[in-house]
């Protein structure tokens, strides 16, 4: 039952198409239990549409009907880290249309619950590699996953410390970034994608979709967003021009706009905007 509400609010919310997108996505977000990862209860909850500067509230118990709302779960309020929004996530995994199969490079596990549902979506065929710079949290991340065999739990910082020689579909950050590090560019599959928060120096900015092109970048904004940084994946005078690039709030959503260069070489172009 709470699966069920869950689901149409998120439907709703999230404005979502009705495509084959959109029903993979919702069918990941109804097979993943959120209190599989939420740990015990009562839970720090944080409304999506609420202003950072009120409390979280805490459940009246520890029945996991709190967790299927559109809500943040927080894990840790001083660093401001949080299980994020489903009715953000469900908008934005639809858009990058996740195949069955895909080779998928988490930037952020937390504990594992967007885990989770990548791997639904990828499939028995598919894996990810999910690192977390947060040693407590990586570790709840691997115990919340041992039954998924698909997915592989890094204790480090995937702008800086990604090994092996793996080649990946989609890159999804779960922290903000200003450029696209030259680790990850080397890593894509022909056709890859990247969804990231592409954030300014005060942590907010738009999630962008993004594909390689033969001298950096294209993508196309898709909406607002706040994050805690990517460190390692961050220039200051990038972030300076993302906030200036988005202080103009029609940049946020459906435009497109070009990263030329990666790494220390990047820089950040707006272009015109987007037509779906």
């Amino acid at each position: 039952m709470h699966a069920d509400h869950f689901i149409d609010q998120l439907r709703i919310l999230a404005a979502l198409d009705d495509s084959p997108a959109t029903d993979r996505t919702l069918a990941a977000f109804r097979a993943v239990a959120r209190e599989d990862f939420a740990g015990p209860g009562p839970w720090k909850l944080r409304s999506g549409m609420a202003a950072l500067s009120l409390p979280p509230q805490v459940t009246p118990d520890a029945d996991p009907k709190w967790l299927y709302h559109s809500v943040l779960v927080v894990l840790d309020e001083g660093k401001g880290i949080n299980i994020g929004d489903p009715s953000l996530w469900v908008r934005l995994l639809a858009r990058a249309d996740v195949q069955l199969g895909a080779r998928i490079l988490q930037v952020g596990a937390g504990v594992g619950y967007y885990t989770a549902i990548l791997s639904a979506l990828a499939g028995p065929t598919g894996r990810v590699i999910a690192y977390e710079v947060e040693g407590a949290l990586a570790a709840r991340a691997a115990e919340n996953l041992t039954a998924y065999d698909t997915v592989e739990i890094r204790h480090g910082n995937a702008a800086t410390d990604l090994t092996g020689n793996d080649m990946f579909d989609l890159i999804v950050a779960f922290a903000g970034v200003t450029h696209v590090p030259d680790m990850w560019a080397t890593r894509l599959a022909p056709g890859a994608r990247l969804l990231l928060p592409l954030t300014g120096d005060n942590g907010w900015g738009a999630m962008i979709l993004a594909h390689q092109t033969e001298d950096g970048f294209e993508a196309v904004t898709l909406g607002p967003c706040g994050f805690y940084p990517c460190a390692g994946a961050r220039r200051d005078n990038l972030a300076t021009d993302i906030s200036a690039l988005f202080s103009e709030h029609q940049h946020i959503r459906d435009w497109r706009l070009r990263i030329i260069g990666t790494g220390d070489a990047a820089r950040i172009e707006a272009a015109e905007p987007a037509r779906r």
